[in-house]
């Protein structure tokens, strides 16, 4: 009974180890994933400037700080998990750290938003953008454990986009909001997203993780092009979500100071090429 136990589990054991290798050599996945996990442990910074301007929404302030904070506090620890037992080579508390001092110091928060509107539409884009890349994951890693998480996540950010779109409507009408105006907001949060909220996770994988890392290494623009392909393969875009994102095909405008991406030894090379 034992042996045959053995020879029946064997297989699966075999199979798990295989799709293990196959996740970490995904240098694409790691990089997404680990910024992703890096940004929604942001999340209360950036959401303290809502605050302020909705402190009147006694609802819409209830919402937030009893449900949406939760959710995301949630997030960032699975994704934080999953990060940390997949990829054992990144020190995730110091990228951490360096990106919330980076936020304190102001050089991570991007412009501000004017009014409650603009903040209310900022959020609507993120909550779009991230509900796209969770839905790409989704669909898209080889970890079955991921791609569930993933479809959760991104189920959450539509449920999300509700809330914040009718906050947005609510403040847009008052504050005679146009349709310009808005274009012009989503198209400059879409830029800051890229250009700079990604940027700078991105930069502090890459000045945290070990010298050996079983996936090859990227630099940021190549990041962006990988990840495009991606999100068009696997994503399955609307018309309006495919307008609205194409801001993100475009050279990135705002690179700051290129740090370390990583300190990987000239001799390394992969055991395998990404997989994306």
């Amino acid at each position: 009974m034992e042996t045959k136990a053995l020879i029946d589990t064997t297989p699966r054991f075999a199979q798990r180890s295989i799709q293990l290798v196959l996740v970490r050599a995904n240098g694409p996945l790691f990089y997404s994933v680990a910024t992703a996990s890096l940004l929604e442990a942001l999340a209360p910074l950036y959401a303290d400037r809502m605050r302020q301007l909705f402190r009147k929404d006694e609802v819409f302030s209830a919402w937030m700080d009893k449900e949406w904070l939760p959710r995301k506090a949630a997030r960032a620890a699975a994704l934080r998990q999953y990060v940390e037992k997949t990829w054992p080579e990144l020190d995730w508390a110091a990228a951490y750290e360096q990106c919330r001092c980076t936020v304190v110091s102001d050089g991570g928060m991007g412009p501000l938003k004017p009014t409650a509107a603009h903040e209310a539409l900022a959020h609507c884009v993120a909550a779009t953008q991230s509900g796209v890349f969770y839905r790409s994951v989704a669909r898209w890693a080889d970890d079955a454990q991921l791609r569930e998480m993933a479809a959760g996540m991104a189920r959450e950010e539509a449920l999300s986009f509700g809330h914040f779109r009718a906050a947005y409507e609510r403040r847009a009408r008052a504050q005679r909001f146009g349709a310009i105006s808005a274009w012009r907001t989503a198209s400059a949060c879409m830029r800051t997203a890229r250009d700079l909220h990604l940027a700078m996770a991105f930069r502090a994988l890459g000045a945290h993780c070990r010298a050996q890392v079983p996936f090859p290494v990227l630099d940021y623009p190549e990041f962006l092009t990988r990840m495009r392909a991606v999100i068009e393969c696997h994503a399955g875009l609307g018309t309006r979500e495919r307008i609205l994102l194409r801001t993100w095909k475009n050279r990135p405008r705002i690179i700051k100071r290129q740090e370390t991406q990583a300190r990987v030894s000239r001799d390394f090379r992969p055991v395998l090429q990404a997989a994306a």
